[in-house]
């Protein structure tokens, strides 16, 4: 989180591990003593022993005076005396162990032997004298001495390893742990018992630490030394001085050190988002603090390792100065320590202000993952926390206990979880030494259904429950539902089972006679409850009437009759190819053609037919192709119709409704589009059906017509209108009246037949007025599958047209009633 008054630094870390690599030597064969590489002894000094003496007593030879340093920071000079009562500790036999391992690091490090190869390092590589280790850009390492100190590496940082104070005949000053070639080192000790650890820089520079934190910086001929803890002497160009707690000096190559002065103090934490212990959901958690800017400062150093005295190193960042806050993701569940200082302006390193935190792992099963500072939670779910032996818990107000591994929220539900460290007895009177974790839970709510159904004892009351709110849980377990139902003469329930891959819950419960009874609804109130008696849901239903005695089946009502044909003769002539149709169409599909003789040879065309009804509203459609043969036809047109049953009467004893119909051209050389509004009546006695059609035809354009205008004439004998001069097909006339009458019996189930009379009153270009006219006769046989046959005789009929039309078709219809 940023503060205010700066920027944000985010750090996203991911912490990984090693496997460890193991050192061999000549070493002993007893097992070592815990917390040394090998098996020790302790030996208590006697007045006037030198370490020559202790050697030839344990190992059998002076040479061996150098393992008497291996653990132990004495001058081993010869015939030089021990002081009288110290207590050593020896290796119980002569060994040959490194000086030094890597006890821990980060990736980007490597190592090498004296004269040898750079090489990756790998943590518990050993180390022996002479040897080099040197951190990368993202590298830092944990250098541990058999002596257990310490050297802590930051990136960039190259060391010789000198060893320990085991070096053989030396008298007054122990050589250094290691030498600081460029970067910087931490030196720590174990524990302190009157020693030191030493480090050589390049120059003749030497640090001697007495402390747990001591931090020697070199960055090319000057070395900066910051005393965090204890004291250390420094010495370069002859002259060495101590350097106090959080006091600092520093000195270029040989020459002298400067005056200890005070480091930058630490600076102030802001409180606002102060979360000392956290959730870590799915094991991953939240670090974040803020700081107040410090004067003079010239950036912040930021590091977070898992121990308090700040060795084992998780993330290091040097920062800009307007960077006042930190966050760090992803974090594993467990015990962190930030540390935050500040750098000045000559780039001492300042006393840092440390913070501690705790992240538990934490997983809800049957709700939502936990947040860092709540939780939310299905009230029929369990927490499942990670126990931390540094923490203890209370529910609510309850008092505090160890951090158990799971809480059941079915048999607790606490408001809030109370963390603390172990052992604050008096935390509840600190600020912020208690953090309380909002515990949210998720709503679980029921939908009721029901109905009544017959059993074989009588009637039941079926009831079908959905669950919202309990993806996760066990239903069946953990919510244990039931369905209580408040019946005349008392209440009963009943649990409620199924509800795989989400469905619904069901149960029964038997209604009581009084319940029951035929012709009279019930109304009953239903409640879903859980094991414990809470209700989910609760819903007021009204059951129908109990059925009476069973009635005998209605049979449905016969299908009206189709009135007419189910094909009628469709005309190839633009005057007289009206269609004979009745209120209701009969649901059709069929192809078929017409031929007839005009124009002084046989013209045929082919058709495609269908018609049906939704309900009173009728739609047919009619699809005539070019003519084909000698002799000259009506160009390809296209019909479209629909009507509405008005009037239906009984079955279908009269029927009357409206009509409309729309012809198109579909090909040059085709009638122009007419429109024929009209009026259908029929009706049904037994098998005979009769139909009677009158109507308008207008023409609404003149189309791609073969007639010439204003040639068109009146027959002789015949009474048609004259063609088109040339011989060309007869012209559509501009308007023309009709009327259709016909009648259709049925010989057989199978088999129609029908009859009708057609009459036109044509009025032409030239203002003549003709009439049409012709008489028509056919039959219809089959099922679902039919065929159909018809012939037109036309007494009064267009000039050139012969006096016979023929049409033949098939389709598929309903069948026949």
């Amino acid at each position: 989180m940023a503060s205010s008054s700066g920027q944000s630094v985010a750090i996203a870390v991911l912490l990984g591990c090693a496997s460890h690599v193991g050192y061999v030597g000549a070493s002993s064969a007893k097992e070592p003593t815990p917390g040394y590489p090998e098996a020790v002894i302790q030996w208590g000094v006697q007045r006037g022993e030198t370490c020559d003496h202790i050697a030839e007593v344990l190992y059998g030879s002076s040479r061996h005076v150098g393992l008497i340093q291996r653990y132990n920071r004495v001058a081993c000079g010869p015939g030089t005396a021990l002081a009288e009562g110290l207590t050593l500790v020896l290796p119980a036999e002569v060994t040959s162990i490194p000086d030094a391992k890597i006890r821990s690091m980060h990736p980007d490090v490597r190592a090498r032997a004296a004269a040898g190869a750079w090489a990756p390092a790998a943590p518990g590589m050993p180390l022996v004298a002479n040897s080099s280790v040197n951190t990368l850009d993202e590298g830092r390492a944990d250098i541990e001495f058999v002596d257990r100190t310490r050297v802590l590496l930051a990136p960039n940082t190259l060391v010789v390893i000198y060893g320990t104070a085991s070096r053989t005949r030396v008298s007054k000053t122990p050589p250094a742990a290691v030498e600081l070639a460029d970067g910087e080192v931490k030196a720590a000790l174990a524990a302190l018992r009157g020693q030191s650890v030493d480090v050589a820089t390049g120059g003749g520079g030497r640090v001697s630490a007495s402390s747990r934190d001591t931090v020697v910086q070199r960055r090319g001929e000057r070395t900066t030394v910051a005393v965090f803890d204890g004291k250390a002497g420094v010495s370069s160009g002859g002259v060495s001085v101590v350097v106090p707690k959080d006091h600092g000096t520093r000195f270029s190559d040989r020459a002298p050190p400067a005056r200890p002065r005070p480091l930058p103090p630490p600076p102030e934490w802001t409180t606002a988002d102060v979360a000392p212990i956290a959730l870590a959901p799915a094991g991953l958690g939240v670090l974040s603090a803020s700081w107040k800017p410090a004067p003079g400062a010239a950036g912040y150093r930021v590091e977070v390792a898992r121990d308090p005295e700040l060795n084992d190193l998780v993330v290091r960042e040097e920062v800009k100065p307007d960077v006042v806050s930190f966050r760090a993701e992803k974090m594993p569940a467990g015990a962190y320590f930030l540390r935050v200082r500040v750098i000045d302006r000559e780039e001492y390193l300042g006393v840092g202000a440390v913070r501690r935190f705790h992240l538990v792992a934490a997983r809800v099963s049957g709700g939502v993952a936990p947040a860092a500072r709540e939780i939310t939670a299905n009230p029929y779910g369990i927490v499942e926390l990670t126990p931390s032996p540094a923490l203890e818990l209370s529910l609510d107000d309850g008092p505090f206990g160890p951090i158990p591994e799971r809480i059941d929220l079915l048999q607790r539900a606490p408001r809030a979880l109370r963390l603390r460290e172990r052992g604050s007895a008096a935390a509840e009177r600190v600020p912020d030494a208690v953090t309380s974790l909002p515990v949210r839970y998720t709503a679980v709510s029921a939908a009721i259904q029901a109905a009544r159904v017959a059993t074989a004892g009588g009637q039941a009351l079926e009831a079908r429950v959905a669950l919202d709110g309990v993806a996760g849980v066990d239903v069946a377990q953990r919510v244990a539902p039931r369905i209580v139902a408040h019946l005349p003469g008392g209440v009963r329930s009943a649990a409620l089972a199924g509800g795989e891959q989400g469905g619904a819950l069901t149960a029964r419960i038997p209604l009581p006679p009084e319940a029951a009874r035929p012709g009279e609804p019930l109304r009953v109130r239903l409640d879903v409850a859980d094991g414990r008696g809470g209700v989910l849901g609760t819903s007021d239903v009204e059951l129908p009437a109990a059925p009476g005695p069973a009635r005998a089946a209605v049979p449905p009502p016969p299908a009206a009759p189709v009135l007419g044909a189910y094909l009628p003769l469709l005309p190839v002539t633009p005057a007289a190819d009206a269609l004979w149709l009745g209120p209701t169409p009969p649901a059709v599909v069929a192809v078929g053609a017409a031929a007839v003789r005009a124009g002084g040879g046989w013209v045929a065309a082919g058709q495609v037919r269908a018609s049906g009804a939704i309900g009173p509203l009728g739609l047919d459609a009619a699809l005539r192709s070019n003519p084909a043969g000698d002799g000259e036809g009506v160009g390809s047109t296209g019909w479209l119709g629909a009507r509405f049953r008005a009037v239906r009467l009984e079955r279908s004893a009269l029927e009357l409704g409206p009509t409309l119909r729309l012809g198109v051209p579909l090909a040059d050389g085709g009638p122009p589009v007419r429109v024929e509004p009209g009026v259908a009546l029929g009706g049904a006695a037994g098998r005979l059906t009769w139909v009677v059609d009158a109507g308008l035809r207008i023409r609404a354009g003149r189309g791609g017509e073969g007639a010439a205008d204003g040639e068109g004439g009146t027959a002789g004998g015949e009474g048609g209108a004259a063609g088109a001069s040339g011989g060309g097909a007869p012209a559509a006339p501009p308007s023309q009246g009709f009327l259709l009458a016909g009648a259709a019996a049925d010989a057989a189930p199978w088999l129609r037949l029908h009859g009708a009379l057609d009459l036109h009153l044509v009025h032409r270009d030239d203002g003549a007025n003709d009439v049409l006219g012709g008489l028509s006769a056919g039959a219809e046989a089959g099922g679902a599958l039919f065929g159909a046959l018809s012939v037109r005789v036309s007494p009064w009929r267009e000039a050139g047209e012969g006096p016979v039309t023929a049409q033949i078709a098939v389709g598929f219809r309903e069948a026949p009633p």
